[in-house]
């Protein structure tokens, strides 16, 4: 599939997701096919990657200008980056987790972003058993 043909999918099932319901939660998320999760994972990452770019040009900005040195933008970097490392996980990956943990009824409340954090720690080694990842679990089902 083209990097255009990807887009446009994404964007259209955004779209109709807009439609179909406001709140993007486990329902939602059940309701869509496996593509469309897919699409939805991959352009989730194609913006936390254009984030990560634009971050990087916002820096270098800065230090063109003088207004921070080399050191603070790359402890600016560094801990951006400390978030939204994936290391080399698969789409499919995250799908498969994001799966796995809406398949417990209790999270079927957590918005998707809440619960793509939930990975995000998981793939970075924190277990979902330990203390931190239930409290949070627990705050997340709680937002609602």
């Amino acid at each position: 599939m083209s990097r255009v043909s990807l887009v446009v999918s994404v964007l259209i099932i955004f779209a109709a997701s807009l439609y179909s319901q406001s709140v993007r939660d486990g329902k939602w998320w059940q309701g869509l096919d496996k593509n469309a999760k897919i699409y939805f994972v991959a352009g989730f990452w194609n913006g936390v990657t254009w984030g990560d770019d634009v971050l990087k040009d916002a820096l270098a900005n800065l230090q063109k200008n003088g207004i921070i040195n080399q050191n603070a933008a790359d402890a600016v970097f560094q801990k951006w980056t400390g978030y939204t490392d994936i290391g080399s996980t698969k789409v499919g990956e995250i799908v498969d987790r994001i799966d796995n943990l809406y398949s417990d009824p209790q999270n079927q409340a957590i918005v998707i972003s809440d619960m793509m954090t939930v990975v995000v720690l998981n793939i970075q080694g924190l277990s979902l058993s330990t203390d931190v990842m239930q409290q949070l679990l627990q705050s997340y089902r709680q937002r609602r």
